[in-house]
């Protein structure tokens, strides 16, 4: 016969567990609840944002460099030259900080709240000249003198973007993320002359440029780009023939010779327009923002690629001096400079027939001249064509 249990036994288990899983509903609705009935910091952290910019001012001059993504000097004169151009403290952040905020975030690619917590903040504080030719085609017998009137190199970039649910059909680019397309013009020394961000991901280079044409860019005459082949063909924009497919990689590794004059040109003009592919890997490597996208409004995103290349302009004109340097000579941020407004003229319109045709025959001119330079050299070095 099984033992006899105490029916009063079970019952006070079951009140014991009921009364335990009373107890854990009260703790932690006290928990989540508390903040509403008593008020708690939430950045109570001993080390101020504006202590730890003070921590990497004063200390190793490599941990600013990895933290805020420039040296000491570089960090020192943008701040000073943000001051000369207006910019002042606001009223609980020193302008120094800002300055950090924003490259902090600009090279960790991180969230707005989490940049708050290393900050301490609350979230929501969270034109061309008349130069001489370039060295890079001056010295060099493969571009000179047959790219002598090139300004530089033109292309359109896509930096990932965070947009709104109507906005997303629009953001959505050929490769099917979600983007705004950047157009940038660098010189052959890795200087942006000319950047605009802002269009929508499936918007095409030749469109973004007849805009800017007729908007903010003007070109002296004479004087062109070097694009690629999805920029159509006009006065301002020196482009490949088209149907001559290669690779620059390729071409090194077969050691190949180019056969034809449209080979030989599209080789070295792929060549000389690397510059703006190497200055787009040189800012996208340095900014993870660029790779990971803020979630902000559009219009702040649009915002952060072009304050990006200006400051790209700014640490190659300060990095390679000594700090010292640079406070010894504060007419490095004088502001008084004439301002030339005769540098070129706008676009009227989307280029015409006659303007693409002239521009085809520029191209042949050159594209033959090289080739005519080519065989000479061949001869004169006694190399077989092919």
């Amino acid at each position: 016969m099984p033992p006899r249990t105490n029916p009063i036994e079970p019952l006070k288990a079951l009140l014991a567990a009921y009364g335990f899983l009373v107890n854990v509903i009260t703790i932690v609705t006290a928990i989540y609840i508390s903040p509403f009935y008593w008020k708690q910091p939430y950045h109570t952290s001993a080390l101020t944002g504006y202590g730890w910019v003070l921590e990497l001012v004063h200390g190793h001059p490599e941990r600013i460099r990895t933290e805020l993504g420039v040296h000491l000097h570089v960090y020192i004169a943008l701040v000073e030259q943000l001051r000369l151009l207006g910019m002042a403290d606001s009223r609980y952040v020193k302008l120094e900080e800002q300055v950090a905020i924003f490259l902090y975030m600009s090279v960790t690619g991180l969230s707005l709240r989490h940049v708050a917590e290393r900050f301490q903040r609350a979230n929501d504080t969270v034109s061309y000249a008349d130069d001489p030719v370039p060295d890079f085609i001056l010295n060099n017998p493969k571009f000179y003198p047959f790219f002598e009137n090139a300004l530089g190199a033109v292309d359109g970039t896509h930096i990932v973007c965070v947009p709104s649910a109507a906005q997303r059909d629009l953001a959505r680019n050929r490769k099917g993320f979600m983007s705004q397309n950047c157009l940038a013009i660098c010189s052959f020394s890795l200087r942006f002359l000319y950047f605009v961000g802002g269009w929508d991901g499936s918007a095409a280079d030749a469109s973004i440029y007849v805009d800017s044409r007729m908007t903010d860019l003007p070109v002296p005459h004479g004087k062109y780009f070097l694009a690629d082949s999805g920029f159509g063909t006009c006065g301002t924009l020196l482009l490949p023939y088209s149907g001559v497919r290669y690779h620059l990689k390729e071409w090194a590794r077969a050691d190949m010779r180019p056969a034809t004059y449209q080979k030989l040109f599209n080789l070295r003009h792929a060549t000389a327009r690397n510059a703006v592919e190497r200055i787009f890997g040189v800012v996208k490597a340095r900014w993870d923002i660029l790779n990971r996208p803020p979630h902000f409004s559009l219009d702040i995103q649009a915002r952060i690629p072009p304050a990006l290349a200006a400051l790209h302009n700014f640490i190659l004109t300060f990095d390679p001096t000594k700090i010292e340097d640079f406070l010894r000579n504060p007419s490095l941020f004088e502001q008084e400079k004439e301002v030339r407004n005769d540098f070129g003229t706008l676009a009227n319109g989307a280029p015409s027939r006659q303007e693409k045709e002239e521009a085809e025959r520029a191209r042949d001119e050159i594209a033959k001249a090289m080739w005519v330079q080519y065989q000479e050299w061949l001869h004169n070095n006694n190399i077989d064509k092919y």
